[in-house]
């Protein structure tokens, strides 16, 4: 029996120590009703929970184990059945509030004691988004692997404090956003790693917006990305670690300490040799960092500065940027945002590199005085944006280059409201885009600068002067040889400008001279424009808006071009006269909406073209309320969308032209004359054979109209009378309609708000089409008898709305037998009491969409 009871003590002395020896991941519950699962994807986990201290085992699903408060789990595993990836991992989900404490690595060894991670991705995402979690277990490993924590404890938001780490030498990726957006970490584990890997502390803190102290960081040597955004947006952080490393590596600090608002003082950066976008974006948004640390370096890399300081709004002096020698964005967007910043460093280089200060300091709007620039010959958007939105800088500096590049220039002072005089502009040979918006919104700009050149470059002068509205004199523009878009938008919006300088060319190019005083409002007179060969969207917009032009320029050309003359004096409305436009034969939009919304032209050019060509005369003459007559048009063959809302909005208008073509094309009279409200005659039409939609709308809102055209056309197309006479208000009588095979929306709204209508047209038609009479006579109010609808098969929607709100109508005559889906809401509104003829067959029913309730019903037969 003694030896019963010592061998029994024996095996429960064996079990508790092989018990106390493991060193287990448990959870344990602070809250009841807490519970743990774990979710696989695309991977077959191993791990194993006990609830009895270890004496019993269970595998882990993704079925919850609920946990009173207080009481544990210990949890072990071994490696899953696949390699685990960015793809392939398991995390943890739970509810309530659960510590975690014991080793990770029983996750994998099986106790807990091994300190070497196996493979890569061990731990990924192992307990993201647990925001239950409220203590991290130990992480003993000293040997790691690739990723191996890498959102790990991303999201856990009631975490407030870090495991240690203790590993000295890391592996890639092996913290990356491990801690990210544990908003409740308030300390960062101690990092004693001198032996770093690419991207191995990347945003590994990011979004922990209670952590008030970073913990030192001791290498001195660096790896690919080894800190970026480690520190984003960490809000609480009041002090950066020191950097001591001299040997940096690609994008090392990149980031950093973005968006860090609470972060005062930035540390010491002792290296002397960069490397590419090694500082990028290092203090972005640090709203708080009232001064920049020492940068020492005189021989930069690409983007090695890039954003550096961008938004620091605190920021009130910059540090001295002694460098020589420039690289591929170098300093671009290095103060960006830096409102307080009231000076400039210097910088002495004068050998430059492509976008070397793009943006440096766009939009310091405390800066008054910029540095030198001494640089002859510049490269690709060098100063790009360099000033641009520096409100309170008064004076630019000496820009001596003659040796231009792309872009070089561009925005350089864009919405520098307080410059009054622009620097001298010497150089003669220019490049694409040099100048490019480079004083765009310069409200206080007085006087523009000498433009020597006389051979442009594709868009050189787009937007110089955009918005420039002090501007009152223009520089003189002696080149002959123009380029794509090279004076586009130019002036646009100097609305102090009187006068135009001379444009000598006689050879255009395409939209060179786009919208080029386009807003001019003070432009009395126009230059000369002495070329008789167009060129694509040569004229187009140029001056659309100068409402004190009185008087256009002559327009010699005979030989015009797609778009050449689009929306030229668009909204002139002091211009009383149109200039003569001799052209016989015409070219794709020429004219489209020319003098759109001049409202003080009262007569219109001879158009003596014969054939037309797509979209030529689409909306000349839109809203030109005061003009009375219409030129003739004499042209009988026409293209789509010709005469498209040529003179829609001519309120005064009182006679429309003649219009003889008898080959319709798609859209031709499309809204021709629709809103003249004066207009009390329409037009003859004597085509018979029509095309989509080509009258469609075309006398839409002519509420003067007593007279509509014949309409002699047997051959219907999609939609050609959709909305013809739509709201002519004064229109009795309906005109004729011989078809009688329909098209699809043929008649579609034809006669809609026509409230004097008080004769419909006979509807011969027996073949429909779908919505063919779509609302044809809705709200015809003085309609009191509807034609007779001879056809015996519907279709689709085909007398859908056609009499709806015609109140007095009280007769109707249809010889369908079958009710179908034709006649939604076709008698909806209309007198309470009529006569509704049908054959026997038409069953009975009431309704808007059928017989109107109160009607009498008579059969075909009764009634003969």
């Amino acid at each position: 029996m003694i030896k019963k009871v010592i061998t029994l003590l024996c095996m429960q002395l064996a079990f508790c120590c092989t018990t106390f020896a493991a060193n287990y991941l448990t959870f344990t519950a602070e809250k009841d009703s807490s519970s743990f699962s774990i979710e696989d994807h695309d991977i077959k986990s191993n791990v194993f929970y006990s609830l009895d201290n270890g004496k019993t085992w269970n595998k882990l699903t993704d079925q919850p184990v609920s946990l009173a408060k207080g009481s544990r789990a210990l949890l072990k595993g071994e490696k899953p059945d696949q390699t685990p990836s960015e793809e392939n991992y398991s995390s943890f989900k739970m509810e309530g509030a659960i510590a975690a404490s014991g080793s990770i690595m029983s996750l994998v060894d099986g106790d807990g004691e091994s300190k070497t991670i196996p493979y890569a991705y061990c731990f990924y995402r192992l307990f993201y988004g647990c925001s239950s979690l409220t203590q991290a277990p130990e992480l003993p490993a000293t040997t790691l692997a690739t990723s191996c924590y890498s959102y790990m404890f991303r999201g856990c938001s009631s975490l407030t404090e870090a495991p240690e780490l203790p590993a000295t030498a890391l592996e890639y990726g092996c913290y990356e956003v491990m801690f990210s957006e544990c908003t409740s970490l308030t300390q960062a584990p101690e990092l004693p790693a001198t032996t770093l890997a690419g991207g191995c502390y990347g945003l590994m803190f990011s979004g922990c917006t209670s952590l008030r102290q970073a913990p030192e960081l001791p290498a001195t040597t660096l790896a690919e990305w080894c800190y970026y955004d480690m520190f984003q947006e960490c809000t609480s952080l009041t002090k950066a670690p020191e950097l001591p490393a001299t040997t940096l590596a690609e994008e090392c600090y990149m980031g950093m300490f973005s968006g860090c608002t609470s972060l005062t003082q930035a540390p010491e950066l002792p290296a002397k040799i960069l490397t590419e976008g090694c500082y990028n974006k290092m203090y972005s948004k640090c709203s708080s960092l009232t001064q920049a640390p020492k940068l020492p370096a005189t021989t930069l890399a690409e983007w090695c500065y890039y954003d550096m300081f961008q938004e620091c709004t605190s920021l009130t002096k910059a540090s001295e940027l002694p460098a020589a020698t420039l690289a591929e964005y170098c300093y671009a967007g290095m103060f960006n945002g830096c409102t307080s910043l009231t000076q400039a460093p210097e910088l002495p280089a004068t050998t430059l590199a492509d976008h070397c200060y793009n943006n440096m300091f766009s939009y310091c709007t405390s800066l008054t005085k910029t540095p030198k620039l001494p640089a002859t010959t510049l490269a690709e958007e060098c100063y790009k944006w360099m000033f641009a939105g520096c409100l309170n800088l008064t004076k630019a500096p000496e820009l001596p280059a003659t040796t231009l590049a792309d872009n070089c220039y561009n925005g350089m002072f864009s919405a520098c409201t307080s410059l009054t005089q622009a620097p001298e502009l010497p150089a003669k040979t220019l490049a694409g885009r040099c100048y490019y918006g480079m004083f765009d919104g310069c409200t206080s700009l007085t006087k523009a600068p000498k433009l020597p050149a006389a051979t442009l470059a594709d868009n050189c002068y787009n937007g110089m002067f955009n918005a420039c509205t002090s501007l009152t004199q223009a520089p003189k523009l002696p080149a002959t040889t123009l380029a794509d878009d090279c004076y586009c938008r130019m002036f646009k919006g100097c609305t102090s400008l009187t006068q135009a300088p001379e444009l000598p060319a006689t050879t255009l190019v395409g939209d060179c001279y786009y919208k080029m005083f386009s807003e001019c409002t003070s432009l009395k007179q126009a230059p000369e424009l002495p070329a008789t060969t167009l060129a694509t969207g040569c004229y187009s917009y140029m001056f659309s808006r100068c409402t004190s032009l009185t008087q256009a320029p002559e327009l010699p050309a005979t030989t015009l071009a797609e778009g050449c003359y689009i929306d030229m004096f668009c909204g002139c409305t002091s211009l009383t006269q149109a200039p003569e436009l001799p052209a016989t034969t015409v070219a794709e939009d020429c004219y489209y909406e020319m003098f759109d919304d001049c409202t003080s032209l009262t007569q219109a050019p001879k158009l003596p073209a014969k054939t037309l060509a797509e979209g030529c005369y689409n909306g000349m003459f839109r809203e030109c309320t005061s003009l009375t007559q219409a030129p003739n048009l004499p042209a009988k063959t026409l293209a789509d969308n010709c005469y498209n809302g040529m003179f829609s909005g001519c309120t005064s208008l009182t006679q429309a032209p003649e219009l003889p073509a008898t080959t319709l094309a798609v859209r031709c009279y499309w809204e021709m004359f629709s809103g003249c409200t004066s207009l009390t005659k329409a037009s003859k039409l004597p085509a018979t054979t029509l095309a989509k939609e080509c009258y469609a709308g075309m006398f839409y809102g002519c509420t003067s109209l007593t007279k509509a055209s014949e309409l002699p056309a047997t051959t219907l197309a999609e939609y050609c009378y959709a909305g013809m006479f739509y709201g002519c208000t004064s229109l009795t009588k309906a005109p004729e309609l011989p078809a009688t095979t329909l098209t699809e929306g043929c008649y579609y709204g034809m006669f809609s708000g026509c409230t004097s209508l008080n004769q419909a047209p006979k509807l011969p038609a027996t073949t429909l089409a779908d919505e063919c009479y779509f609302g044809m006579f809705y709200g015809c109010t003085s309609l009191t008898q509807a034609p007779e609808l001879p056809a015996t098969t519907l279709t689709e929607g085909c007398y859908k709305w056609m009499f709806s709100k015609c109140e007095k109508l009280s007769r109707i005559k249809v010889a369908f037998t079958d009710w179908g889906t034709g006649t939604d809401n076709w008698l909806e509104g209309v007198a309470k009491h009529g006569t509704f003829i049908s054959p026997k067959k038409l069953p009975k029913k009431y309704g808007d969409d059928s017989i109107p309730e109160g009607w009498k019903i008579v059969n075909e037969d009764t009634s003969k």
